[in-house]
């Protein structure tokens, strides 16, 4: 069976904090023929560097020069394109333009149903990407469970409210635990101690429960697959979009709200047959279904199909 051949437009993600670009990368590298560009530059020239003229052109977002170089020229060629959409919330009206200006066939979102709220005039493009884990870096480290319950990550107020009310609630009970985000950057501008990488998969494995929200937009987050690929019990609000991945309440995971969390932590701590076998649920469904590689074989598959379908 021929392998797809693929351009990817992204930029080199290797050092960054968030790696979740550079894990797909590295995936897609062993399931396709990639080709990977990483500089600015005129499409038209990009594609007379490259040893293949790809099946497909594949993008890392636009609107952060971090994610994605800065391509021209990409409305006058007419291989099929896709761009991938990290924070749908940023700038819509802008997204929308530059999906139309530069006549961006698919767009790719870890969102489901806040991008179909946001882009209704542009679900006919959507290919919903779920957030994957990289099973080598969250994995069960079998490490002693020390901490009873843990929250790392952003408490803005406005962006995160059940996580503030959480750990306003949580903070001061025994066994509970706080790190603060570490700033997305690159890892050698990190403080000594910070965890990031394998030494954050090994404190999200350290503890018994991780209590985290979905912001104000509902969103299932990264930190969901994160925390059941370590093997620990996930607390945290359910949707009809968490359903549909596959995180079921009571089996995977347990879904909890601002008038029910504090109670529920409490309840697993001491119910610790309950809370091992769900929290071991959730660690086998998401190898199965969202690791890196079934993502990426996920996504060649659609994108198989897209390709033929232009064709």
């Amino acid at each position: 069976m021929r392998r797809l051949k693929i351009l990817f437009l992204t930029r080199d993600r290797s050092n960054q904090m968030e790696k979740s670009s550079f894990y797909l990368a590295e995936e897609m590298k062993k399931q396709c023929n990639l080709m990977i560009w990483t500089e600015d530059g005129h499409i038209s020239n990009i594609l007379a560097q490259i040893p293949n003229k790809p099946d497909f052109i594949f993008l890392n977002d636009f609107l952060d020069p971090r994610l994605c170089p800065r391509i021209q020229g990409l409305s006058k060629i007419n291989i099929p394109k896709g761009m991938i959409f990290h924070d749908i919330s940023y700038k819509i009206q802008i997204r929308k333009n530059y999906i139309n200006k530069e006549k961006i066939n698919f767009i790719f979102a870890h969102y489901r149903d806040s991008f179909k709220k946001w882009y209704p005039e542009l679900t006919h493009r959507f290919i919903w990407l779920p957030h994957f884990v990289n099973t080598e870096i969250y994995k069960d480290y079998q490490l002693p469970k020390s901490i009873n319950w843990l929250m790392m990550g952003a408490i803005i107020r406005h962006i995160y409210p059940l996580r503030s009310i959480m750990l306003n609630t949580m903070k001061d009970q025994p066994g509970f635990v706080y790190h603060p985000h570490p700033g997305y950057t690159v890892v050698q501008n990190i403080n000594k101690g910070s965890l990031v990488g394998e030494e954050y998969a090994k404190e999200i494995n350290r503890s018994k429960m991780f209590l985290t929200c979905n912001s104000v937009y509902e969103y299932t987050l990264m930190k969901y697959f994160e925390v059941l690929g370590c093997n620990t019990l996930l607390l945290a609000p359910a949707t009809k979009e968490t359903e549909d991945l596959g995180f079921i309440d009571g089996v995977h995971f347990v879904a909890v709200n601002r008038l029910n969390f504090a109670k529920k932590a409490q309840y697993y701590l001491t119910h610790e047959t309950e809370r091992i076998t769900i929290a071991q649920n959730g660690y086998e469904m998401v190898r199965a279904q969202h690791s890196t590689e079934a993502r990426v074989q996920q996504l060649l598959s659609t994108i198989t199909k897209l390709v033929s379908f232009k064709n």
